[in-house]
């Protein structure tokens, strides 16, 4: 199993991702793989095009 965790928050290394990372912390006890990427502060759309 992997499990994507979402930074959304919009500091890169704010708490979002200090919250993020205790929980892949406790994933990665249970061998469960984890991934976590940043969305920044550009709304989505624009982002991606949607």
């Amino acid at each position: 199993m992997k499990v994507i965790l979402v930074n959304g928050g919009p500091h890169k290394d704010g708490c979002t991702n200090l919250a993020l990372e205790e929980v892949a912390k406790v994933l990665e006890q249970e061998d469960i793989e984890t991934e976590m990427f940043w969305l920044g502060i550009k709304p989505i759309r624009r982002l991606y095009r949607l």
